[in-house]
């Protein structure tokens, strides 16, 4: 770079002097000139209004898609940059800021220079800027202060990264703005990481329904961020792409749509599946050799209905406890499932008792798969979640004018929807007194008859009812019909919470697999293991499994997870943040320089809480 100061080469280039070689970054030259092209005003230029909150809450809208699956990215970029006093901007592929989150002592000057929700900053409307270059370029730009176009801008420092979709589509720039003196190459690392999670979430979104093929130099990084990405449609014609693909095979955007799978492999899908399955092959292009592996659509959910001529090994291939399923059956007590399917194919109703969390649900999904009726409809009811005033007319369905606000058409209800297939209700427990006569008398009779009157129909369904709560003291309680619970209870099948089912630390193994956290390489610390082995989850399988799906939506691919990734509610129980003294506390600070924050993360807890225990000794 030159060493001649920036405010001289600003200079020398608005009085159209030639520039030293290198006195400034290309992409930053470049976007002067193409400002300059546009004959924009360096200084005292009238910029556009902000958005109003209807126009910004319809931009929002229009983005809420790819934003919903960005969000975990862009809410760790924020915690790991907040502390610098740094803010972080996520703008729609015209520019315009859709949130902005950052450090209250940035937040001022942030505002001064309109870097806010609504404000548009198109490079072609605030000259040389982040957000604005980062979507003319489609990629990272980093601007720092005197850099900016306007002068009005200089105070900033800024790098972006443009999010692109699978096909290419522009969709928005994430950002971080602060200080000059402060914002630099980890900044821009934070971001590119951030981005490249983001667009592997956007494919990860597509990969279900496409042949994917992976490619990477070493067959290590195969489940990287950094591996190379290609969906292909049924036909093999070439459908989505990540950038690490395009950049090594020499191809762009434009190569979606026609290209394909035997011109860049060499064979057909079929004879790479028949040859090498999901295994790791080799693949040549252009003279490198890639280590590729193939991987097929995953199966849609949905069953064929099940036949007399189904198979046997075709019913064995729905056990779940052969392939363990969604709700983790290796972790359940050996039989359950089975001995829920044998009372389902006998037409007796399934009772599932269990504590919050302990995934009732889940377990209804597997008993429905493994079941006769795999094909047929399983219709989910949550007694506990519909007004009492509704759940009848939810359940048994209405005629026309059966009440006020009845549709004109009427409603078929959940028991006719379920018709040949599985009523799962959820909750009973908490089924009001008034309904639970009317649903023993269906469950005897196998008749239902809507609302208003009508003809009664019969319908042929399997009864799956669950609840937290223990029946037997409802009943004596009185608010629970003693018929009903008899009717349904004929074998209860208790689901046990997670505390009671072995090594708590192999089940979240297996549900991080389940999640893709196997193909992506993402594993568990021995310490973080440790921690899961001794929490008491509270909140069951359910809260475990939503903090997996959460981590690993928070890293890169390839991550050891450990405490320190835990937030905050669940690092103050680790054993090490409790133990700490308040003597030892203050050494830590001390040795940290004074650095709370580092402190902090060294114990793997957040600075409030260090800061809390630090005052209580």
């Amino acid at each position: 770079m030159s060493s001649l100061p920036l405010a001289e080469i600003r200079r020398r280039f608005f009085e159209g002097e030639t520039l030293p070689d290198n006195s400034v970054p290309g992409p930053i030259l470049h976007s002067w000139r193409r400002c300059l092209g546009l004959g924009l005003p360096a200084a005292r230029l009238r910029l556009p209004d902000k958005l109003d909150a209807a126009s910004l809450g319809s931009r929002q809208q229009e983005n809420a898609d790819w934003l919903q699956l960005a969000r975990p990215a862009i809410d760790a970029l924020f915690d790991s940059v907040v502390d610098d006093g740094h803010v972080v901007i996520v703008a729609d592929r015209h520019g315009v800021i859709l949130d902005q989150m950052g450090h209250p002592a940035f937040l001022d000057r942030a505002e001064r220079v309109a870097l806010l929700p609504g404000m548009d900053w198109r490079e072609d409307v605030r000259g040389t800027n982040a957000i604005g270059t980062a979507l003319v370029l489609g990629g990272p730009v980093r601007v720092r202060g005197s850099e900016h176009y306007l002068e009005r801008n200089r105070q900033l420092s800024c790098t972006a990264g443009a999010i692109v979709s699978p096909q290419g589509e522009l969709l928005g720039v994430v950002d971080v703005s602060g200080l000059p003196r402060k914002l630099g190459d980890a900044q821009q690392q934070q971001v590119q990481a951030a981005v490249r999670h983001i667009e592997q979430r956007l494919f990860d979104e597509q990969a279900g329904r496409l042949f994917e093929l992976r490619f990477a130099p070493d067959a290590a990084t195969l489940t990287t961020p950094r591996c190379g990405r290609l969906g292909f449609d049924d036909d093999g014609v070439l459908r989505a792409a990540n950038r690490a693909a395009l950049s090594a095979l020499g191809l762009d955007w434009p190569a979606l749509g026609l290209s394909r799978f035997a011109a860049l492999a060499g064979q057909s899908l079929e004879h790479w599946l028949s040859r090498h399955g999901i295994g790791v092959a080799s693949l040549r292009h252009g003279g490198q050799l890639y280590s590729a592996r193939l991987l097929p659509p995953t199966p849609r959910q949905a069953a064929p209905a099940a036949t007399a001529a189904d198979s046997a090994t075709a019913r064995a291939a729905r056990q779940p406890d052969s392939k363990p399923g969604r709700h983790d059956a290796g972790a359940l007590p050996d039989g359950l499932l089975q001995r829920g399917q044998r009372l389902l194919e006998a037409d007796i109703p399934v009772l599932i008792l269990g504590e919050t969390g302990v995934g009732k649900e889940r377990f209804v999904q597997a008993l429905h798969a493994a079941s006769s009726r795999a094909g047929a409809p399983l219709v989910a009811v949550n007694c506990a979640a519909i007004p009492e005033g509704l759940i009848e007319a939810e359940l048994f369905g209405y005629e026309e004018g059966a009440f006020t606000g009845a549709r004109k058409q009427g409603a078929r209800g959940r028991l006719r929807e379920a018709d040949g297939g599985i009523l799962f209700l959820d909750e009973i427990g908490d089924m009001p007194a008034s309904l639970q006569a009317r649903l023993l008398r269906v469950l005897q009779e196998r008749l239902v008859v809507p609302l208003g009157g009508g003809i009664g129909q019969k319908v042929d369904v399997r009864i799956v009812a669950a609840t937290h709560r223990n029946l037997e003291h409802e009943v004596a309680a009185g608010r629970f019909r003693a018929d009903l619970y008899y009717r349904l209870g004929h074998y209860p099948l208790r689901l046990p919470p997670l505390r009671e089912r072995g090594d708590v630390a192999q089940i979240a193994a297996n549900l991080l697999a389940q999640h893709g956290g196997a193909r992506r390489g993402v594993t568990l610390s021995a310490a973080l293991a440790d921690f899961i082995r001794r929490y008491p989850w509270p909140g069951n399988l359910r809260q475990l499994d939503n903090l997996l799906k959460t981590l690993l939506a928070l890293v890169d691919d390839g991550t050891e997870l450990g405490v320190a990734h835990l937030p905050d509610t669940l690092r103050e129980h680790h054993p090490a943040a409790n133990a700490a003294s308040g003597g030892q506390l203050a050494a830590l600070l001390q040795q940290h320089g004074g650095n709370a924050s580092a402190a902090a993360r060294a114990l793997g807890i957040s600075r409030s809480t260090f800061y809390r225990r630090l005052r209580q000794g």
